[in-house]
């Protein structure tokens, strides 16, 4: 089995150590450990680790040092509890310098002193840079290992060491890589034995005794995990603050009664009596969810008590959700809202209405609109006014990748799962848009083979990665987008129909350029003001013609016209300005074709077009079918890349413009008549 990795990254190389050798007591050799200083990273390091361990400070300085960010925990500090002793045993009001290298640290030292109840001494912040008049008469110093600090002055010198990781989060670290069975006991029985050796020593050295239960008290519940102690009897001892804040009960109301009349699902009793230990255990109280941990307490091997470490899970995913939104990969965030489509027309109005009440709305969205209407304009806006504002949106085009590669990045892959596969595998975008948005644009290209897998995730939210056998749960909300018939689709045995009802659960329809004319002035103004041409006269004669084309290709047609004018012109725009398939014609059937040329290079490379014609078209002379993958095959002789996926989306496309028919099963693809017309006038025309 692979020995597993956690890589340590500090501020200073003290602090890396200190980690380092307190990790490597409890884990003993079961894990590989490295360490780094924030100095010593150089751009040539790229981190691979199971887990990174770091500080919150240092965030955005190893952001591009670390292969994967999913892997991150913070550290969180505290003091050994048996360093306390020797501050306990201080005098009342003894001033007592506070020695450390920074005065955030010191005076971050000072305050968690405070906070375990070592508030009887005046502890006095001393750091480099300090004004040393502040330290006239104080002959005892308290330090944290930075000896070459203390002024020598001083006589007398407490090291309470460095801060050490707090016990929340070790228990973290184990649970990440899967070791808290195997050290549960050792973690809290020796957590517990530092609390009772210290209790026992407090006895002898204070008279107090309500000052030995509050001091000990303060150290239980700085504890970020809530604890619940029973003696021998069944009987609470020690019911800490958090779990007063996770069960809703005082520990002045519980101390001393039996557990199972207080709280009846604690399962405690059980690890006392039978000596089983129940580790990271579900336990739902009230409307919260825990996780416990239950271990039986011992002393010479005799059973003195049992104990219940937990923590709320909510926390715990509020903590990742907060995590997920600052470890956002680059192109995972929406950049538009409604108020940057443009428009004032009724029909955009109503859609925009439409869009805003469906966003409320947590159930999947079908928006459904011909080529460059703003697609993904409207699933990012709907996305940046829905209750997932701040989570990912992730966007993936289905018809833009070949079969396999869109598998692997809708679902991701497990280790090992082909060759070349990353060696700890790779998260798909289901997995990248956990608690956000997933846009599946073209989602009527979608390949049949992938078609199960999209209907399990959307029934059952849960997604297996390619060569995986673990089931992950994902919480997204589904926008998808097509230009097509999706009823026509099922019917023609290309898109399931359990699949199209999963997906048209909402629908929303973009109203098409020609449908709105009214907003083409504004769309004009708008692109003019983009490529900064705000000064360019648009005459009354282009604008009655811009106004009263049919823009096959919508706005983003209407883009291209613009960004075209603001190119070529400089002063006042005329007819003659106007691309050319925008003269007026008068050979309608130039103008035919212009348009149809035009609408080709709008969808991409129209050399692939043409050549995907002349194959269909030369089939048709020698009365044979011609497939998509031979297609594909020929095209490679041509030096044009295209896939056999490729191919059957351009298929498409020029079933659209009426160029070519779909036939089902041997039937193949037909070029038809209109397309025979249009393809010899396209041939003439590129010369």
């Amino acid at each position: 089995m692979k020995e597993k990795k956690l890589v340590i990254i500090t501020m200073s190389d003290a602090t890396n150590k200190l980690f380092r050798q307190q990790l490597s007591q409890i884990l003993k050799g079961q894990i590989n450990i490295k360490g780094y200083s924030i100095t010593s990273l150089t751009p040539d390091n790229i981190i691979e680790a199971d887990l990174i361990l770091t500080t919150k400070s240092l965030l955005n300085q190893i952001d591009n040092y670390i292969a994967d960010t999913s892997n991150i925990i913070f550290a969180r500090r505290a003091l050994e509890v048996a360093t306390l002793e020797k501050l306990i045993k201080l005098p009342h009001n003894k001033k007592t310098l506070l020695v450390n290298n920074t005065k955030l640290a010191t005076l971050e030292t000072k305050s968690l002193l405070k906070e375990v109840g070592i508030d009887h001494i005046e502890l006095i912040p001393f750091y480099p840079g300090k004004d040393r008049k502040s330290i006239k008469d104080i002959d005892l110093a308290i330090n944290l290992g930075e000896v070459k600090y203390i002024p020598s002055t001083i006589n007398k010198v407490i090291n309470i060491g460095s801060r050490i990781l707090d016990l929340t989060t070790i228990v973290e670290i184990l649970i990440r890589l899967d070791l808290l069975g195997a050290k549960a006991n050792l973690l809290t029985s020796k957590q517990i034995r530092q609390l009772v050796n210290l209790s026992k020593r407090l006895n002898r050295n204070m008279k107090n005794l309500e000052e030995i239960n509050k001091k000990l008290d303060t150290i239980i519940n700085h504890v970020h995990d809530g604890i619940i102690y029973i003696n021998q009897n069944q009987e609470i001892k020690v019911f800490n603050q958090m779990a007063e804040e996770i069960f809703g009960m005082k520990a002045s109301e519980v101390i001393g009664s039996k557990i199972e009349e207080t709280i009846s699902n604690s399962n405690l009793t059980q690890v006392l009596d039978n000596d089983v230990k129940q580790l990271n255990a579900l336990q739902n109280v009230g409307d919260k969810k825990i996780v416990t941990n239950r271990v039986p307490v011992k002393k010479d091997n005799k059973i003195i008590g049992a104990l219940a470490t937990f923590k709320d899970i909510t926390e715990i995913k509020k903590l990742e959700q907060d995590l997920r939104r600052k470890l956002k990969n680059k192109g995972h965030i929406a950049k538009y809202s409604f108020d940057d489509i443009i428009g004032q027309s009724k029909e955009i109005k109503e859609t925009i209405k439409q869009a805003k009440q469906l966003a409320t709305s947590k159930s999947t969205i079908l928006i459904q609109a011909e080529s460059g209407t703003g697609k993904e304009l409207f699933a990012q806006a709907i996305h940046s006014y829905s209750k997932r504002s701040k989570a990912p949106f992730v966007a993936v085009n289905c018809a833009a990748l070949p079969e396999g590669l869109l598998e692997s990045e809708l679902f991701g892959y497990a280790k090992g799962a082909f060759t070349g596969a990353k060696k700890d595998g790779k998260p798909g975008v289901f997995e990248q848009a956990h608690t956000g948005t997933i846009f599946l644009d073209e989602i009527g290209d979608i390949p049949s083979s992938i078609q199960v897998q999209l209907l399990r995730v959307l029934q059952e939210k849960e997604v297996m990665r390619i060569g995986g056998t673990k089931i992950i749960p994902v919480d997204i909300r589904i926008i998808a987008a097509t230009n097509k018939n999706l009823k026509q689709l099922v019917s023609e045995n290309k898109l399931r129909e359990d699949l199209y009802y999963r997906l048209n659960v909402l629908s929303l329809e973009i109203p098409p350029l020609r449908k709105r004319r009214k907003d083409i002035p504004l769309l004009i103004e708008f692109f003019l003001n983009k490529f900064s041409k705000t000064g360019l006269k648009i005459s009354r004669e282009v604008m009655s013609r811009l106004y009263n084309y049919n823009w096959q290709g919508n706005v983003r047609e209407l883009e291209n016209c613009i960004e075209f004018i603001t190119q070529t012109c400089q002063q006042a725009v005329q007819i003659k300005d106007l691309p050319s398939y925008l003269r007026v014609e008068k050979n309608k059937a130039e103008t035919e074709i212009r348009e149809i040329k035009s609408k080709l290079e709008s969808l991409g490379d129209i050399e692939e077009y043409i050549f995907i014609l002349n194959e269909l078209y030369l089939a048709k002379q020698l009365g044979e079918h011609i497939g998509r993958r031979e297609i594909a095959k020929n095209a490679k002789i041509s030096n044009l890349y295209l896939s056999a996926q490729m191919v059957r989306t351009r298929f498409n496309k020029l079933e659209e413009l009426d160029l070519v028919k779909i036939g089902t099963g041997r039937q193949g693809t037909r070029i038809t008549p209109r397309g025979v017309r249009i393809l010899n006038q396209l041939n003439k025309l590129m010369g």
